[in-house]
């Protein structure tokens, strides 16, 4: 192949990622309201599904069991922007006008400081293709509908972007808001440490800063644990409620759900097996993070890691969406793939991000 023909393939393409975006959110909220029409299900119901009629129950009423599982950042975000809206817009409604808003936010930063130089490699993609792998993963659909997603991905890229350019402060603050949004948010508290330590030439220093992130992580996490106390009478109660999810109790429970072989599996399930192939797919680009990025590597097998208690990969698609240099590595090396193998691997990919978005949107696990 012509190397002119490999470099215009992997040039940056100004317009990729505001195309993109607004094509996925057209794709998303087109069939939506599509989807709404044709089977007479109410649009309000429709983006109430699951998770998001959690966050909702939040929202209009406050803690009670098992809504503890759920940290508090994002529905306090959504109770006070409704707050400020008047007091009278649905949850979902406000949830999907903050959610892609983040998402929005997360596109201009990423790509305004990729045109200024003041973003490593591994944090924001080469090719257009990178930006379409990242907006049409499986479940790109909660990165802009009322859950934690959006939030999380503005927080996080912030925290990580701040710390790898060596800003103590405002990383520790985002870092800080990321533990009180998702479990996820300890792994982005290591992460930062790590990739501001990595900034130093000595180990003295590189100590020091990791020590630093890590006490200014800790309160952050003393914190929730306040609040819980204080809110629900005990300091781990979000813990306690995640119990009620399915959780494996030895570590050959968790070897054993890569095949479904844990006691609530039963019968083929194809979104599961999906999910899997998904979740290798998510390994291999891990592992080659690792080698560009260390931090980010660590960040990416840590999330998908985290999972395995859980007996399956069930949530593969929805831990993976936040994932942003997992899903630009993987895309920047499609765009390097013959044609034949980028657009079918394309089409695969739309196919099952219109039928993930889809499926929530009828009432089925999409997640």
């Amino acid at each position: 192949m012509p190397s002119d023909a490999v470099e215009t393939r992997t040039r940056p393409l100004t317009w990729a990622p505001w195309a993109l975006t607004a094509l996925m959110l057209a794709h998303h909220f087109g069939l939506w309201a599509w989807t709404s029409v044709s089977r007479g299900i109410p649009l309000l119901q429709m983006l109430d599904r699951w998770d998001s009629h959690h966050y909702s129950t939040l929202v209009l009423e406050g803690y009670s069991w098992p809504l503890w599982a759920f940290l508090p950042l994002y529905p306090g975000a959504v109770w006070l922007l409704r707050e400020g809206l008047g007091g009278t817009l649905a949850p979902q409604v406000v949830g999907c006008l903050l959610s892609t808003l983040c998402l929005i936010a997360f596109v201009a930063l990423n790509w305004h400081w990729s045109r200024r130089g003041r973003l490593s490699a591994a944090m924001t993609p080469r090719t257009a293709w990178g930006w379409f792998f990242f907006l049409f993963g499986p479940a790109s659909f909660t990165l802009h509908s009322h859950h934690t997603e959006g939030l999380f991905l503005l927080l996080s890229f912030g925290a990580l972007a701040f710390a790898a350019r060596g800003a103590l402060v405002p990383s520790a603050v985002l870092v800080a808001l990321c533990i009180w949004t998702r479990n996820q948010g300890t792994f982005v508290a290591i992460t930062a440490a790590l990739l501001l330590a990595g900034r130093e030439p000595s180990w003295r220093a590189r100590l020091t800063r990791f020590t630093a992130m890590g006490v200014l992580a800790v309160l952050a996490f003393a914190g929730l644990l306040a609040f819980e106390w204080m809110q629900s009478g005990h300091p781990f109660m979000f813990m306690k409620a995640q119990r009620e999810w399915n959780h494996v109790d030895s570590v050959w429970g968790a070897v054993r759900g890569l095949w479904f072989g844990n006691p609530w599996h039963k019968g083929f399930n194809g979104w599961l097996v999906l999910r899997n192939l998904f979740g290798a797919v998510w390994l291999v680009a891990a592992l080659a993070l690792l080698r560009r990025d260390r931090a980010l590597g660590l960040y990416a097998l840590l999330s998908l890691a985290v999972m395995l208690p859980q007996g399956d990969l069930g949530n593969a698609f929805r831990f993976g969406a936040v994932l942003f240099p997992v899903m630009f590595l993987a895309g920047d090396w499609l765009a390097t793939r013959p044609g034949w193998l980028r657009w079918s691997v394309a089409l695969l990919a739309v196919w099952l991000n219109h039928k993930v978005t889809h499926a929530y949107a009828i009432g089925r696990w999409a997640y």
